[in-house]
């Protein structure tokens, strides 16, 4: 059987095409893992809102205990917040207890 003629040369231009598909291809897919990495760490904006299992868990041990001392002494309780989304609804659940309540506003949240 008779071989194909070739032009010199069209062998590297094989390689360097299979090279090229591959190396687009390899980055392509990286691109897609960096993406998929930074979608996975990036989007953040659910764990900007506090749990409210936790915000309970902080308002029973921290805020009610801080109550008690305002009413007791009438002097103003500091409470430390773990951050400042769980500090702004405390603040928020405080504004609206004191309008029943005088000696809510006598705690102050602090961020940590």
């Amino acid at each position: 059987m008779a071989r194909r003629a070739m032009h010199p040369g069209a062998r590297k231009h094989l390689i360097t095409a299979a090279w090229v598909r591959f190396a687009s291809h390899r980055n392509a897919n990286r691109r897609g893992w960096r993406k998929t990495l930074l979608e996975k760490f990036a989007t953040k904006p659910a764990a900007m809102i506090p749990d409210p299992v936790s915000l309970a868990i902080f308002a029973i041990d921290r805020v009610g205990p801080a109550a008690v001392r305002a009413c007791a002494s009438g002097v103003e309780v500091l409470v430390a917040a773990p951050d400042e989304a769980t500090a702004v609804v405390i603040r928020a659940a405080l504004a609206k207890t004191a309008q029943r309540r005088a000696t809510d506003q006598l705690i102050r949240i602090v961020v940590d």
